[in-house]
């Protein structure tokens, strides 16, 4: 509320009180005056005794008239710098589409398939049309990303390490929920990094994704839909065979991320009833323990 309204309300309530007291003393004076008048008059006008330009007191009603909120419309009229310059490299996923999903340290950096997350410009993302092999990928090597830290192009911003990742399929839940995430490599800054564990697949809030850093998820507290490409971690709510431990939701070390510019996350996606268009086919013979490919 702005101090205009504030001091319009005092003066309101000032004014009521005014009136009452007002009203009350004239009919006292009235009644002693003389007890042969039997007419008292109904109505009685009060003036304000300051001029508002905004209340408006006639026949003891009183009256509010409208004014602009000027808090409002400054707020309104603040727009961003005009002078901001326009990047056209930021990507957005659609349904269907894999990408990886990433929270620096501050949680504030990130990219979740949003293009007005920091992290979109140039995101590789891929749209998932059958089993197969897929690359995601993000960057921080581009001007958009620079200026959306520093409001400048110049320089380079850092993206601070990693808070949270996992490759993510947009919608997956209605479009492939039988998908299955396999990580085979991560590299950053053109580098491979070792997998520590095993990854698994879930479903989480309508998107299939595999997590490759994610602290808050305890390896005993794995979600029991979760899956590999060898088969479920948990049936009736118990543990399965392959669930030995060599799956978490932590699958490489977070130092490994501390000065990242460009990360790439290349995964088999199985499970689904078709191939991806030119893609090789693959069969896992769980009792020999090895995968064909064809």
């Amino acid at each position: 509320m702005n101090t205009r309204k504030i001091l319009t309300c005092v003066l309101v309530s000032a004014i009521i009180c005014g009136s009452f007291a007002s009203c009350g003393d004239k009919d006292k004076k009235k009644k002693s005056k003389s007890s042969s008048s039997s007419k008292v008059e109904a109505t009685t006008t009060v003036e304000p005794t300051t001029e508002n330009p905004y209340v408006k007191i006639e026949d003891n009603n009183i009256e509010l008239i409208a004014q602009e909120d000027e808090t409002a419309s400054k707020e309104e009229e603040t727009t961003e710098d005009p002078n901001a310059p326009e990047f056209d490299n930021a990507v957005e996923a659609a349904s269907g589409d894999a990408f990886l999903a990433l929270n620096c340290d501050d949680f504030w950096v990130q990219y979740w398939g949003e293009k007005a997350d920091p992290l979109s410009y140039n995101a590789g993302i891929e749209t998932i049309d059958g089993n197969g092999q897929y690359t995601v990928s993000l960057t921080a090597d581009t001007d958009g990303f620079r200026y959306a830290m520093t409001q400048s192009t110049d320089g380079q911003a850092s993206p601070g390490g990693v808070g949270l990742a996992a490759v993510m399929i947009k919608d997956g839940a209605k479009v492939c929920p039988d998908a299955v995430i396999t990580i085979d490599s991560i590299t950053v800054n053109g580098e491979a990094i070792e997998l520590t564990k095993k990854n698994y697949t879930n479903t989480e809030s309508g998107n299939v994704r595999a997590n490759i850093y994610n602290e808050w998820v305890s390896e005993d507290s794995i979600p029991k839909d979760a899956k590999a490409m060898e088969g479920p971690l948990f049936e009736n709510g118990e543990k399965t065979a392959i669930n030995d431990g060599s799956y978490s939701a932590i699958i490489a070390d977070k130092d490994k991320f501390a000065n990242w510019t460009n990360i790439t996350v290349t995964f088999t996606v199985s499970g689904l009833d078709h191939d991806k268009p030119g893609e090789y086919q693959e069969t896992y013979y769980e009792d020999q323990g090895y995968y064909e490919q064809w």
